[in-house]
């Protein structure tokens, strides 16, 4: 407890620094979730926007970290596996939540034919230029599963070298590189980085502890034959090895949450999983007229995991569409496709077919500003194929988008939306966890109303959404209402409903000192089966994550951030009755970054001219309070995660 009062003394004397140049939060950010290019305060949906320097004030080393402890999204391993991590906005919950959020990394999507979270871990955060986080919406431009919404991740093309490494405790190493070149018409980049974990908990009998290494490569080629046309090709490559420890009673992990044992059947050895991902992208854009462009995008992705048996995915998938833009109007239609398979013969018992899920999306999205009002349109018709075997089965959609956004004056704007949006289930959603065949899911629908508050000034920069969502046949894994209690499959809520409301705040007090604050309040209710009148499981009512950022002089920083999620339903909660649920989250987090710089076109070092010309050092320190977290599947299944004091010094150099 003394700790935490001296980190509160702290802030208080950051607050009560005097006041120097301000910075202008007026500063127009521009966000791209429909396609459309627009200022987030005159957009007509909820957004949250983070760009480079977010990122690297907030001293977080993965993507996982930086939506975690700098955003309203929340993270949690899955089953321990820090690696592969369960997402959630909106109250869709820790289980399936990342179901219902598109993500995607410039334009491709990362949610794939499988029932696993998208690998954020595969994205280098030294890599990433801006983050856009959209809620309640983005089903028009991108279809099946942004019920909850959607992530944007867009990568630098740099041609700036830089390279960086750190060590900490726990056998905590991290390495990376950005690089590339430039000469006209053409820009060539390439990053990549490296993770390596000691391992948290216990050696198990095998003597192994939760050990885990990551690499993740890419290259981008662009090539510009005209000054508004191009022509690019990117590849890149993920491997995750991994040990993650197993269940803990409650005793047990009350005791020692680095135990190796496995809830009552003593020490036993870790889950090992490999996972291997390689990606191809090439497009372009043209430019028709002045007012008329047209893209294309094609994807390709092989991936390969093994957990005890291996299990080979491939998707392609295709994004082509035309932009029209004249004054006030702004309009974009194009046709996208998406082909998964799951091959059968490493997981089916024996059959050598796959299964297939096949998506075709035509969709329209307009948008018109007549000044102080802009208004916003988008419909999206889809049409989904599965195959297994002898078995198909088909579902099309319509999804649409209607909104308005009204400027009352320079710093004070409002906006509201309605959405419609839908979710057809993964293929793994198919089948039981031994590969039989679980029969074809209703796809889950959501209503969607927004209203929303844009507050900006010089100083502060302020947004404030309230929704309320309706939902049938919203999709989840629990115990089998037909089949009995303690008979799990994937299966349907015939009806539920989420409201909320989210508030995020930034105050520059002057040059040196900022403050953010991002808070949600969520309420994710079943109506009818499989247990009506309850609260969904793994479901945080209140959300909070708070940071400050601190120039002590013009070459450091000190940024304190706070993360707070109260207690949630265990996993297979669905009836409200077990005894032991998710204890409240609580995270303390403490980064020191000092930056020596030379004069420009000057090395650090005289001997070494073409050396660097800055070099960072850089200290973090996570769950400063040492708190112990876990996930609850069920009354004494505990996965333990994030329970030890972590610490990291590295160095970055920029030449």
């Amino acid at each position: 407890m003394p700790l935490h009062y001296l980190v509160l003394s702290l802030i208080i004397t950051l607050f009560c620094t005097s006041t120097t140049l301000a910075k202008d939060l007026m500063d127009p950010v521009i966000v791209t979730a429909t396609k459309i290019k627009t200022k987030d305060t005159k957009a007509t949906y909820a957004s949250e926007v983070y760009n480079r320097e977010d990122i690297e004030q907030s001293g977080t080393k993965s993507l996982y970290d930086f939506l975690n402890q700098s955003t309203s999204i929340v993270t949690m391993p899955s089953a321990g596996n820090t690696f592969s991590q369960k997402i959630d906005m909106r109250g869709f919950g820790l289980t399936d939540g990342y179901k219902n959020i598109v993500v995607t990394i410039n334009g491709r999507r990362l949610n794939n034919v499988d029932s696993v979270p998208q690998k954020l871990s595969e994205i280098p955060i030294n890599n990433i230029e801006r983050i856009e986080i959209t809620k309640g919406s983005g089903s028009v431009v991108h279809g099946d599963g942004a019920t909850g919404g959607s992530i944007q991740i867009y990568t630098r093309d740099t041609t700036e070298t830089t390279l960086e490494g750190s060590v900490g405790n726990y056998g905590i190493s991290t390495g990376s590189f950005t690089t590339g070149y430039s000469d006209g018409k053409f820009i060539l980049s390439a990053s990549g980085d490296t993770y390596h974990q000691g391992g948290f908990s216990d050696k198990d009998p095998n003597g192994h502890r939760d050990s885990g290494t990551s690499g993740n490569y890419s290259t981008k080629l662009r090539y510009f034959p005209t000054e508004a046309s191009e022509v690019f090709i990117e590849k890149d490559h993920a491997n995750v090895n991994i040990r993650y420890p197993n269940a803990l009673t409650k005793e047990t992990f009350e005791q020692n949450p680095g135990s190796s044992y496995k809830t009552t059947s003593g020490a036993t050895r870790y889950n090992f999983q490999t996972s291997n991902t390689n990606n191809l992208t090439l497009g372009g854009t043209l430019e028709l007229t002045n007012n008329l462009e047209a893209s294309f995008t094609f994807t390709h992705q092989d991936k390969v995991t093994v957990l005890a048996t291996e299990k080979k995915y491939h998707n392609n998938a295709i994004d082509s569409s035309i932009k029209y833009e004249n004054g006030p109007l702004k309009f974009i239609t194009g046709i996208q496709t998406w082909d998964g398979t799951r091959n059968a013969d490493t997981w089916d018992q024996g059959s050598t077919d796959t299964a297939k899920k096949s998506n075709i999306g035509i969709f329209a999205q307009s948008s018109y500003d007549i000044g102080s009002t802009v208004f916003s349109l988008g419909l999206r018709g889809e049409w989904v194929e599965y195959t297994w075997e002898t078995d198909a089965k088909y579902y099309d959609f319509l999804a649409y988008d209607l909104g308005i956004n009204k400027t009352l004056s320079d710093h004070l704007s409002i906006f509201s939306n309605l959405n419609y949006a839908f979710l057809a289930p993964d293929v793994d959603r198919l089948f039981t966890g031994v590969g039989a065949f679980n029969g074809f899911l209703d796809p889950a629908l959501t209503t969607t109303l927004n209203f929303g508050v844009n507050y900006v000034t010089s100083k502060n920069k302020m947004k404030l959404a309230l929704y309320g969502m309706t939902l049938k046949n919203e999709l989840y894994y629990g115990a089998s209402v037909d089949s009995g209690a303690g008979t799990f499959a994937n299966s349907n809520i015939d009806s539920s409903y989420k409201y909320g409301f989210e508030v995020y705040d930034q105050y520059s007090f002057n040059h040196n000192l900022s403050a953010k604050i991002n808070y949600a309040y969520t309420k994710a209710m079943i109506n009818f089966e499989p247990a009506a009148g309850d609260e969904l499981p793994q479901v945080s009512e209140h959300t909070v994550s708070l940071g400050v950022n601190y120039n002590p002089t013009s070459k450091s920083r000190i940024t304190v951030g706070h993360v707070y999620r109260s207690d949630m339903l265990a996993e297979e909660d669905f009836a409200n009755s077990f005894s032991q649920k998710n204890k409240a989250y609580n995270s303390t987090n403490l980064s020191y970054t000092y930056s020596y710089k030379t004069d420009s076109g000057k090395g650090l070092f005289n001997w070494w001219q073409s050396g660097p010309s800055q070099a960072d050092i850089s200290l973090k320190v996570d769950n400063l309070f040492e708190e112990s977290h876990g996930s609850w599947l069920r009354n004494d299944v505990v996965y333990p995660y994030q329970f030890t004091r972590n610490w990291r010094i590295g160095t970055k150099l920029l030449f």
